[in-house]
């Protein structure tokens, strides 16, 4: 367990490279407020400010290995930091520029926001049917691809109807779950279609 009064900040970075969550939190008390103040002036939001901490003390976490190596942490820290306000003004920019397009073009939006919101959802569709079990895979592609009815799908598979209605409750419920992830994007682009812009 890291103590902090009898380690330097050497010392600390290799607790935290080694996996020690007490060390690790005193790294994050010790630049929290500094990394706050910079993320606040840049984006001008408290809740994106808290959000940019998570992340680069997130990074910090996940490159946490490499802490032994540095030389100059606060540089680092930095540098980290510098690089995720880039990229967060970066997509700002972007989706100003986006919603900009939007409003002097409005006969295009609905075709512009359904078109990422049906290629978004797809992939989500795909991607969470790719996660199912071999069997509740076979088995919704039947149902919801073929239109296959559940008698017809158990006698397909050799399995009784119970079993095929299991599989697709099981599939539809992980499905379903999956798909909760992407319901701000439907709730965005709705949003977007009923204001005027």
């Amino acid at each position: 367990m890291y103590v902090v009064r009898h380690c330097d900040e050497k010392s600390l970075l290799i607790s935290v490279a080694q996996g020690d969550e007490a060390a690790f939190e005193v790294l994050f008390n010790q630049y929290k407020n500094k990394i706050l103040f910079f993320t606040r002036k840049f984006l001008r939001s408290e809740s994106k400010a808290e959000d940019a901490l998570q992340e680069i003390f997130l990074k910090v976490w996940t490159c946490r290995q490499q802490l032994p190596e540095i030389r100059n942490f606060k540089t680092w820290l930095n540098t980290i930091t510098r690089n995720y306000l880039f990229n967060a003004l970066r997509r700002l920019a972007l989706e100003e520029a986006f919603i900009k397009e939007l409003s002097t073009n409005p006969g295009d939006q609905r075709d512009i926001i359904g078109d990422l919101t049906a290629n978004e959802l797809q992939l989500a569709l795909q991607s969470a049917v790719a996660n199912l079990s071999p069997q509740q895979k076979r088995i919704f592609q039947l149902s919801r691809v073929e239109g296959l009815k559940h008698e017809q799908i158990a006698e397909r598979l050799a399995i009784s109807r119970e079993t095929v209605k299991k599989h697709m409750t099981d599939a539809l419920c992980r499905i379903r779950a999956q798909m909760k992830t992407h319901e701000s994007l439907v709730h965005l682009s709705v949003l977007l279609l009923s204001v005027n812009l």
